[in-house]
This record gives structure tokens, C-alpha cells and sequence, in this order.
């Protein structure tokens, strides 16, 4: 059976998946785009529903998206949609494409499902704003490690096509889950979770803590920090020296320091 074939940009699916960048069409559908072989591997093997899968071989990079198409296509397990070069550049949003863009169900995470080991590295992000931040935090909590990450007060939408391109499609990889304050704090002490915030106001060095143990990272947004609430209520606070005219790093650096760091302790 031939894969269904679409050639005009004004194509209601084309303006569809245009419509998909907006949280509020998102939000609506419970739907999100996925663009990238990488990013859309990295879906399909954390258990992403892909519903529609667009592909436009004239942008191909690489043998390894013809093979990848093939691939679904025998397994029958995604509706197939060629287009042609014209309405692919209208529907994708990234520069460079690689040809394929897909539709996917939206997941969501409880903190009621969270199965913590017995020494968890859990990441807390307080009101992140920007989506290329988020992405960048996600790859490095990905990659040291953390058991999962938990948004308190995010104004940011987990499926914005910036925050998935710059995690590199890793933003599937890890448990996000989004909760509210005071149910956190309730639920970090019955665990027994050691709470640490990042703050410049401290004399404590993020090296000077004990990551072996159970251990919430606290990090808050990019222009105010970490709330009073947390800053008040956390058992310890750290923060990174700067040797520099500096005074401090960009949020996804300092995470990055901090993480691989209870990797080393860890390790």
C-alpha cells in the first residue's frame, strides 16, 4: 500500500502541523510535534503514542531516514504521509530539517507513579522560562544520571518545539513530572529526600555536600532565582565559585556543574 502523498502547502494538514508549534493548539489536541530521526527515536523508545508520521526523502541526510521509514512502514505502526519539498518547508519549523516531522500523543507524569531508588538524584526547577534552558538542564540531567525531573511553577509548556530540540529529543528520556509547592514539600520529607538550593548567597561549595545520598537539586528561574519559600525551607544551600569578573553561570551551566558532580561523588 502506497504511503498517502501530500504536495500543497495549503494542505489542512500542513496548516495543521503549523498550528501544532502554539501551546494552545497543543494543549487542546494533547498533541505535540516531534521533529528529527534523533529526537523521534529517542519518543518511540520511551513509549511515545506516534500518530502520523511526514517525511520528505528530498531532505534526507542520511540512508539511516530512508532505512527508518521502511522500518515503520513494516511495522504498520504509524500512518505514513509523504510530502513534497514545498509543503515540508512550510510544515517544519527547524532550520536544517532532516525531512521527517511527526504527530505524538502528549504523556503526563504524577509524582504519585515515581518509583525513587534508594538513593534518588531528583532535579527541581522553579519557574524556568525559557524552553532552550529547559532542554539544555534535560541533557545534562539525562546524562548524570538524575532519576527524574520535577517542575514546580513552570511557565513553560514540556512540549515546545525549542525545549525538545534542545534536549536533542532527551526530554523523553527522563520522568517530568510538573506539581505544585507545598505538595512537593510534603511529599520530599516523607521520603526522606535531602533538599539542597542553589543560591549565590551562601558560603557552602557545591562540592561541600554528600550526594550519595537521597538528593533533590533545587534551581529557580532565570531572572529571580529560587523563591523565599525554598530558599527558606531546604535543608542546605550551595553555590558555585567564580573566579571570574562573573557572578554567576546561566541556570542549565549551574545545573550541569552540580550534576556531574554528584555523578563524580556517585561514581
Amino acid at each position: 500500500m502506497e504511503d498517502a502523498y501530500i504536495q500543497s502547502r495549503q494542505n489542512d494538514q500542513v496548516k495543521n502541523l503549523v498550528k501544532l508549534r502554539e501551546r494552545k493548539h497543543r494543549d487542546r489536541q494533547e498533541r505535540f510535534l516531534i521533529e528529527g530521526l534523533r529526537e523521534l527515536g529517542h519518543a518511540i523508545g520511551s513509549g511515545y503514542s506516534i500518530e502520523t508520521l511526514y517525511y520528505c526523502p528530498e531532505y534526507f541526510p542520511s540512508a539511516e531516514h530512508t532505512a527508518f521509514i521502511e522500518e515503520r512502514r513494516r511495522a504498520d505502526a504509524t500512518s505514513l504521509v509523504r510530502m513534497s519539498e514545498d509543503a515540508f518547508n512550510k510544515a517544519t519549523y527547524r532550520e536544517g530539517p532532516d525531512g521527517i516531522i511527526a504527530i505524538a500523543k502528549q504523556q503526563r507524569h504524577s509524582i504519585h507513579e515515581l518509583n525513587v531508588s534508594d538513593a534518588p538524584l531528583l532535579l527541581v526547577l522553579e519557574g524556568i522560562e525559557k524552553p532552550g534552558n529547559l532542554g539544555a538542564i534535560l541533557r545534562s540531567a539525562e546524562g548524570a544520571g538524575a532519576d527524574a525531573v520535577i517542575l514546580v511553577d513552570c511557565v513553560l509548556d514540556l512540549y515546545n518545539p525549542n525545549a525538545i530540540r534542545s534536549s536533542q529529543g532527551l526530554v523523553f528520556a527522563l520522568p517530568i513530572i510538573c506539581t505544585e509547592q507545598s505538595f512537593l514539600a510534603k511529599w520530599l520529607t516523607a521520603h526522606k529526600i535531602q533538599t539542597i538550593a542553589t543560591t549565590p548567597d551562601t558560603e557552602n561549595l557545591h562540592w561541600d555536600i554528600d550526594y550519595t545520598l537521597p538528593t533533590a537539586l533545587f534551581f529557580g528561574s532565570e531572572s529571580d532565582g529560587l523563591s523565599d519559600l525554598w530558599l527558606s525551607s531546604t535543608d542546605q544551600r550551595i553555590r558555585i565559585p567564580m573566579a571570574g569578573r562573573a557572578d554567576s553561570l546561566n541556570v542549565a551551566a549551574a545545573a550541569a556543574v552540580c550534576l556531574y558532580e554528584a555523578r563524580r561523588q556517585r561514581s
